[in-house]
């Protein structure tokens, strides 16, 4: 076992220096459900390896003659990696045979990617919390090197001579010109530029280059090669773009973590989060309930599932006219220790726009902008006190995040970040039902502190029917106007929605800058092909509908259509199949209730728009946000579950590894495999 230590680097895992020890072979029983101590997951996976014929006998005595824990347990965390991985796909697979679309692609792999989302919202936070702490908002980067240089490696196949580097647009600069992130002694030069917060919160404002040399580059270069799509970069010998996607060059504030301090991510948090793989593949398998009522695409869709762990934790109910939180994001904005609460907290009701009131501050859509307006970097003097030290948030980008908290018997407790609001605003904060900020006794802020600084809290209590938000998608007017909003090469049914004004929903004209199509039942599907269209929807009663061609805000079923499928070529004419692109993708809303009913779904989305417990700014978030924050709370709620991991591990660990089938242990034998050679006579042993 002279190079087993070599599989935990290999996937990102922290490997242990101990030494093994050999003890005598021993028996594993069969069980109907695994016993899951880690010896005897371990045991059982190794003889079922043995008896699938995977590994030899002897190579088998050998696995288990491994008694330290120590290396048990990391091979284990490469097991739940696959197990996970598997489920994911396994998911997907059942939504996309459902709904009739096409599986994510092979290569995607979902478990490295949830790692690497959750990894790098705890990195954004302790980061941007470095940035506030320096007086001129600079940070040495070099303390998160992890003795390898900065900036990402091993992007692309073959680019073992490329150096990458990272580079922003300034916010300060007048022509909004390129800046390298870089620090002093990084590239052979003394500049140091890191970026401030207003930067890091601005969408695709980073980008990512690949030279073979250091020079600086004025602009973006011509040549480009897109991740998870390219895989070699052919000797391109010029600088390159390496774009996040096909139809996105930059990436955000957030993403670009993971690139920046690739290493540091990799090595000192990643490997903490394995242990929580196996609890949300679980509780992901179970997230929506799927239906296809019929040969078309039209009534069929998904919703969320009120009996899984995520649903029934966040809220009381998804369709009662008046809901309950049970988990909140949470911030706190503190002052110094010489100036008058009173006053204090008084000028954040001013720039709220609520000076007269007395308690708490109840937020309206733009309060959160305003509040990072205020506290912005790019102004000389902010206008709102607040020398609290927290960074910000991954999702909004506002300083003072305390993290994500869930309701107790006495208050809060956090299940993401580190709660440091004192306890009178923790028991506060569990009745909150809508965005507020605690003003605490006689508005004057809560103490805290030895010093008895003044704080206040802000409360954004999470509903899921904000985040699955599906009033981009339907025809539930917003001020007056009726707007579809729609990715690229997406199309959007529209026989499952509803409008009182529409009499025929089969029915359309002028339209502009979109492509419509009809199914052979009539029903209609559309997509944009313009930054801007429209088109009247309607017989004789009609209205007019608005059309923009938007990235995803809307957190649903994005998947590309299987054109092979029976349900669309019988569904569709030849003609109409015509104007279907291969590559193109069709876009459901996720379902609060069972009742599919377009008018109900109409009257849902209609009562929780005009709620005053709804949030814009989570409704605001773009699907990979909106996702981001679910990963997020789900992995808090699970990461203290030892009930809910138990149900989870029992359950998928009998799945794969007693009942399995021989692509699995393929899988993991050849990923181990790779690294357990005889270092003389390189055999396996």
């Amino acid at each position: 076992m002279k190079k087993l230590l070599a599989i935990l680097a290999a996937v990102g895992l922290t490997a242990t220096t101990s030494s093994v020890v050999i003890s005598c072979t021993t028996t594993v029983d069969r069980f109907g459900k695994l016993n899951f101590s880690d010896k005897e997951i371990y045991k059982t996976f190794i003889l079922k390896m043995k008896d699938s014929g995977f590994i030899s006998v002897s190579q088998a005595e050998k696995f288990l003659k491994i008694s330290d824990t120590e290396i048990i347990a990391d091979v284990l965390k490469i097991l739940d990696k696959k197990i996970a991985e598997e489920e994911y796909k396994a998911t997907n697979k059942n939504i996309t045979s459902t709904l009739k679309l096409k599986e994510k692609e092979s290569t995607e792999n979902i478990t490295s990617n949830l790692l690497n989302d959750l990894a790098t919202n705890k990195f954004f936070s302790e980061y941007t919390a470095k940035i506030i702490s320096n007086s001129e908002g600079l940070v040495d980067d070099a303390q998160y090197s992890n003795n390898h240089s900065l900036n990402p490696f091993n992007l692309f196949k073959d680019d073992e001579k490329i150096r990458y580097s990272i580079y922003y647009k300034n916010e300060n600069a007048s022509d909004n010109s390129l800046t390298r992130w870089q620090i002093p002694g990084e590239f052979g030069e003394q500049e140091w530029n890191t970026p401030s917060i207003d930067t890091l919160n601005k969408t695709n404002n980073f980008y990512i280059i690949g030279s073979t040399n250091k020079v600086k580059i004025n602009d973006l270069p011509k040549t480009k090669k897109v991740l998870n799509k390219d895989t070699h970069i052919d000797q391109v010998n010029e600088p390159f773009l390496v774009a996040k996607s096909e139809s996105e060059n930059g990436f955000s504030g957030n993403e670009i973590m993971k690139y920046r301090f690739q290493s540091y991510i990799n090595a000192k948090i990643i490997p903490d989060l394995y242990t929580q793989l196996i609890s949300l593949a679980y509780l992901d398998s179970n997230l929506y309930s799927t239906n296809l009522t019929t040969t078309n695409y039209t009534r069929s869709f998904a919703r969320l599932n009120t009996s899984n762990k995520l649903v029934s934790s966040v809220q009381n109910s998804l369709t009662s006219e008046t809901k309950s939180s049970n988990v909140k994001l949470i911030w706190s904005f503190k002052a110094k220790v010489s100036t008058d609460a009173t006053s204090w907290v008084k000028t954040y009701k001013e720039a709220l726009g609520d000076p007269n009131s007395s308690g708490n501050i109840i937020l309206d859509a733009d309060s959160i902008n305003t509040l990072k307006e205020n506290f912005s970097s790019s102004v000389e003097n902010p206008k709102l006190e607040n020398v609290n030290k927290l960074g910000a948030d991954p999702f909004l980008g506002l300083a003072g995040y305390n993290g994500i908290a869930k309701n107790n018997e006495t208050g809060i407790e956090a299940i993401s970040g580190s709660l440091s609001i004192s306890t009178d605003a923790q028991t506060a904060a569990k009745s909150i039902d809508r965005p507020t900020i605690l003003t605490g006794p006689k508005d004057q802020g809560f103490a805290v502190g030895e010093n008895g600084e003044s704080e206040i809290v802000l409360v954004l209590p999470i509903y899921l029917n904000d985040i699955y938000d599906n009033s981009n998608v339907t025809l539930n007017p917003v001020n007056g106007q009726i707007t579809l909003s729609i990715p690229s090469n997406t199309w959007v049914p529209l026989g499952d929605k509803y409008n009182p004004l529409v009499d025929d929903m089969k029915s359309f004209s002028n339209e502009k800058n979109v492509d419509i199509i009809k199914d052979k039942s009539g029903n209609l599907y559309v997509k944009a092909t313009g930054d801007t269209g429209s088109f009247t929807l309607g017989n004789a009663s009609t209205i007019k509908v608005n059309v923009e061609n938007n990235v995803d805000t809307m957190l649903g079923i994005h998947e590309t259509i299987n054109k092979e499928d029976s349900a669309f070529t019988s569904g569709f004419d030849t003609e109409q199949q015509a104007k279907v692109q291969d590559t193109d993708k069709i876009l459901y809303s996720v379902l609060w209730a069972r009742n599919g009913d377009p008018k109900s779904i109409y009257q849902l989305s209609e009562a929780w728009s005009n709620s005053v417990q709804s949030s814009s700014d989570i409704k605001k978030l773009n699907a990979t946000n909106k996702q981001l924050l679910i990963s997020e709370i789900e992995n808090g709620l699970v990461a203290g579950d030892t009930d809910y991991t138990t149900e989870a591990k029992e359950e998928l660990y009998t799945k794969y590894i007693m009942d399995g089938d021989n692509i699995l242990f393929q899988g993991l034998y050849d990923e181990i495999a790779k690294y357990i050679k005889d270092e003389d006579g390189n055999k396996s042993d």
